[in-house]
């Protein structure tokens, strides 16, 4: 079973650098300089500037126009229709292309102007906020980082910008880069939120809870949220029942476990086996997870009492994977299927940045661990299809055998390496509609239709 971790505070690059706008007009000088101006009026032969920070006075021989917030909302008096792009480098959608073009226009004006040096160096960190976001959001955190890297070199104390490199970093697995961002960015920001809420993540992945819990709680404390707070009771459910358990580690696993109810043998079984499938399932998804995967093993009644799971769950992973083994004196095969389904939903989460169904998880996860649709399972699949008046419902709603028979059926048909590009896909940041249409070139529609006609085929006939 796969629960989708809580994000904390990765996903505020979108929210802070991905909406950018301007609500300002720009005033044009014939230097080449940019003012922002909230409000402005000729007087005589002066154009007057209000911003929030005071009155700027111009000669209005030295203004060549005045470009509105909004293009296309209409013009001031004195404007000029169809301001140029770096006038709006700041509002409406633009592609990656465009915003490449406007960093590149207002790099060669920082060089050109230098009397207007710090407003485009101001417009330039904006846009290169805007193209890391849309980086960010498609999964491109290489190129994100390029852009953000800039950013800083211009505004180095700029809390978005040391934000987004921490975040960014996260996602890609370098936590020891991440730390150090957010060591300087605290110092320059001891009250933000945001960048305790990412500190607590650091340190919950790294399995620091009392590190994480501390930083979560001045998060909420500095701005209370309901989704911290939730992230908050989880832990300190957790750290009652896992708080005393020891801790092992192994070159891509660290196991926690109760050592008063877990055999030390169970142990150094549990991590053997864990190490051999890694680089199966490595070669498998030609992916390996960027950090050592966290594996904590509970008696059956601490699992749920930590987890809330129900009571037939038999393992979790939510970004750790959790399984109520411990108490077994030797790894069983039960406790073995039970581990490699847990791993599978690592890989395939990690793959695609948690962004695989829940239908896609379970029937990948159900084939690693090495089941099969039975015959029976199969036929009463086939009637259930027969049965639909409306066959486009078919492959809408979740069950794990329906999951473990589309699963196999798109194996059979494709290969288990077309699933994996399915996969690659999403980890680039394509849904999963586009995710198929790309690796297969038929859609998730008609890949539900032929698994249909095909159980019919098999089963009824």
């Amino acid at each position: 079973m796969t629960v989708a971790p809580a994000t904390g505070a990765l996903m505020l690059l979108l929210l802070a650098a991905g909406e950018v706008s301007a609500l300002a007009d720009t005033v044009r000088l014939r230097n080449g300089g940019l003012i922002e101006a909230d409000s402005w009026r000729y007087q005589d032969d002066l154009l007057v500037v209000r911003q929030k920070g005071g009155t700027i006075v111009i000669p209005r021989h030295e203004v060549v126009r005045i470009d509105p917030s909004r293009p296309g909302g209409g013009s001031a008096p004195g404007s000029v229709a169809a301001p140029e792009m770096t006038a709006v480098a700041e509002a409406g959608p633009f592609s990656d292309g465009d915003l490449t073009r406007v960093a590149g226009e207002i790099r060669r004006r920082i060089q050109d102007y230098p009397l207007a040096r710090a407003e485009n160096t101001r417009r330039l960190v904006n846009v290169l906020s805007r193209m890391a976001a849309a980086a960010f959001r498609e999964r491109r955190f290489d190129e994100a980082l390029t852009s953000l890297r800039e950013a800083q070199s211009l505004a180095p104390h700029d809390h978005d910008i040391q934000e987004g490199l921490a975040a960014t970093h996260m996602a890609l697995g370098q936590d020891r880069q991440a730390r150090a961002v957010l060591d300087r960015a605290i110092l320059d920001h001891p009250e933000s939120p945001d960048l305790l809420t990412l500190i607590g993540d650091l340190h919950y992945g790294q399995e620091q809870p009392g590190e994480a819990l501390a930083a979560w709680q001045k998060a909420y404390a500095l701005r209370p949220d309901p989704v911290l707070q939730a992230r908050i009771q989880k832990l300190e459910r957790e750290e009652a029942v896992e708080g005393h358990y020891r801790r092992s580690e192994a070159v891509h696993f660290t196991l926690r476990y109760d050592g008063e109810r877990t055999d030390p043998d169970l142990e150094m079984a549990i991590l053997e086996y864990l190490e051999g499938e890694f680089w199966n399932l490595a070669r498998r998804f030609d992916y390996e997870p960027p950090q050592p995967i966290v594996v904590i093993v509970y008696p059956q009644r601490q699992f749920h009492e930590a987890t809330l799971a129900q009571a037939n769950v038999a393992g979790l992973y939510d970004g750790k994977i959790r399984v109520p083994i411990g108490g077994l004196r030797r790894l069983s095969d039960e406790a073995r299927k039970v581990l490699i389904h847990e791993l599978a939903h690592a890989f395939v989460a990690g793959k695609t940045g948690f962004t695989a169904p829940r239908w896609l998880q379970e029937g990948i996860a159900q084939m690693v661990e090495g089941l099969t649709t039975q015959e029976g399972t199969g036929e009463a699949l086939a009637r259930a299809y027969r049965g639909l008046d409306d066959k486009s419902r078919w492959g809408k709603e979740f069950t794990y055998p329906s999951a473990l028979s589309f699963v196999e059926f798109v194996v059979n048909r494709e290969g288990f390496y077309r699933l994996v590009d399915v996969l690659e896909a999403m980890g680039r940041g394509a849904d999963i509609e586009t995710a198929f249409r790309e690796a297969t070139r038929s859609s998730l529609a008609e890949f539900h239709e032929f698994w249909g006609r095909s159980l019919e085929l098999r089963h009824l006939h």
